[in-house]
């Protein structure tokens, strides 16, 4: 079997497991919700306080509720054996990990995606600041799993693995929040977003060639 045809199905096994198990990605979903629904109660409902903190809870709600999703990139498989068959594989293990970590992507970066523009109107902002910022959250939050999947393989089956995940990636994650939330900053003064939104896809492509490499080792450290 080629390494696109293993990938190929390690990707459609997760797809298949994500429409079967809608809590995977309902469980992060429903966490955006309610921490974007939360802050217009704190602060009150002033049109002009809801817009200048409204691209930051909306950006920094959606790669929260990314980093749930992390323990279940490795731990369930740990827990029923199925982590060795990936480990054993003929084929490159970061290969493998890609796939995984894209399935996983595709189904939870869509739907923060998806939502991130209507609580954009929810902050009193603009509907081009909406679809930037959802365009930001669509590049941030492969790049947050991506980042991840190193802390979540190298935590693997750890007693608090999500805290430590969380500690560990959170401080990696800084550039492309500060990208992300300043592309639709610019967007909102009236200004092009392009510089911002290039450095956070450069960002992306950085994570895409290094950490599925990373991730790869860290597995096979956390598991010998």
């Amino acid at each position: 079997m080629s390494l696109f045809a293993a990938a190929g199905a390690v990707f459609r096994r997760e797809i298949r497991l994500f429409a079967r198990r809608k809590s995977d990605w309902a469980n992060p979903l429903m966490f955006f919700l309610i921490v974007c629904s939360l802050f217009p109660f704190a602060v009150g409902s002033e049109a002009e306080r809801l817009r200048t903190i409204g691209i930051g809870v909306i950006f920094v709600g959606a790669l929260l509720a990314a980093m749930l999703a992390l323990p279940r990139l490795f731990d369930e498989d740990a827990r029923d054996g199925s982590l060795e068959l990936l480990l054993t594989s003929p084929e490159p293990l970061a290969g493998l990990i890609l796939a995984r970590v894209a399935a996983l992507a595709l189904a939870l970066a869509s739907a923060l995606a998806c939502v991130a523009p209507l609580f954009a109107l929810f902050y009193a902002l603009p509907a081009e600041v909406a679809l930037t910022l959802a365009w930001a959250v669509l590049v941030a939050v492969p790049t947050l799993l991506l980042i991840g999947a190193i802390a979540a393989a190298l935590l693997v089956s750890a007693r608090g693995g999500a805290i430590l995940t969380a500690v560990l990636v959170l401080p990696l994650a800084i550039p492309t929040l500060v990208f992300g939330a300043g592309a639709a900053q610019r967007v909102l003064y009236g200004e092009s977003p392009l510089a911002e939104l290039a450095l956070q896809a450069a960002f992306l492509l950085l994570a895409l060639a290094l950490c599925p490499l990373a991730a790869s080792a860290a597995l096979k450290i956390s598991t010998e």
